[in-house]
């Protein structure tokens, strides 16, 4: 059995090729990820900011909510009657128990 010289030259070649395509493909690498990961970090912010965009909504949705709540039940408290305060204390217990109760209906 004897030395192939195809087989010999293949083996120099591969030998030489690797450790060129080594230091070729890694910056390569190490380029496409740090593209990545300042893609992730973008898609991160964005995320961030639409979920904030998403709790205001909500959070505007709560708030009408009770506000259609109260409307509809006829239990508006005028904010502009100054002029009795034993008046106002008295009708805000009662106010609060019904929007309470009017919000577990609701939900």
């Amino acid at each position: 059995m004897g030395i192939s010289v195809t087989s010999f030259l293949l083996g120099l070649g591969t030998a030489w090729l690797i450790p060129m395509i080594a230091r070729v493909a890694r910056p390569v690498a190490v380029e496409a990820t740090a593209a990545g990961m300042g893609f992730f970090e973008d898609a991160r912010r964005v995320v961030a900011e639409q979920m904030e965009t998403i709790e205001d909504i909500a959070a505007e949705a709560r708030a009408r909510r009770e506000e259609l709540a109260v409307s509809t039940n006829g239990h508006h408290v005028d904010e502009d009657s100054d002029d009795d305060p034993e008046a106002e204390t008295a009708t805000t217990p009662r106010t609060r128990r019904r929007n309470a109760a009017a919000r577990r209906r609701i939900s």
